[in-house]
């Protein structure tokens, strides 16, 4: 359960963290202004109407982010640097649940080993989605990545899905 570092309420969305400050926030407080992020990100004593001082506000940045988000584009981020890797399995954490189109929720599924993400965060992720997701093709990508990222813990897991769809088979 995430809560915003502003006004307390559970997060049920994405949660968005500050690249500033690093805090946690909701939809309504993400943006620095909107909660009074001690980081100033404008120079101090520059009049940001002038040309030559006008700079992307991090607004604009955030929207063309949104508009342009792609499991692609999160490798990218990851590997620049620009975003953490905690953001990064939120995000792919995001594509798994709300996508209905399968390719998708495979490349979100690989992209957690290509970048290497072992939290256990991740695992929770690859457990649920190995639990719940209906493709057997999805199915079988999450098995090849949660053995390979988490060879140890995986082990029981994977053991009770053989076991019971085993018992399954031969119910039927």
């Amino acid at each position: 359960m995430t809560i915003c570092y502003q006004c307390d309420i559970v997060i049920k969305d994405i949660p968005y963290r500050c690249k500033f400050c690093g805090m946690v926030f909701c939809n309504r407080h993400r943006l620095p202004e909107n909660h009074d992020c001690p980081f100033d990100l404008r120079k101090k004593g520059q009049d940001v109407n002038l040309p030559e001082n006008r700079q992307l506000l991090y607004q604009d940045a955030l929207e063309y982010m949104s508009n342009e988000l792609t499991v692609a584009k999160i490798y990218d981020y990851v590997t620049s640097k620009t975003m953490t890797k905690t953001e990064a399995i939120e995000l792919l954490n995001y594509f798994i649940e709300n996508s209905e189109n399968s390719e998708t929720r495979k490349v979100s599924i690989l992209a957690f080993k290509i970048l290497n993400l072992k939290s256990d965060r991740a695992y929770s992720i690859l457990e649920s989605c190995l639990l719940s997701d209906e493709d057997p093709e999805v199915k079988k990508t999450v098995k090849k990545i949660i053995s390979t990222n988490f060879p140890r813990k995986s082990r029981d897991l994977l053991n009770w899905i053989r076991r019971h769809y085993k018992n399954l088979k031969e119910e039927n």
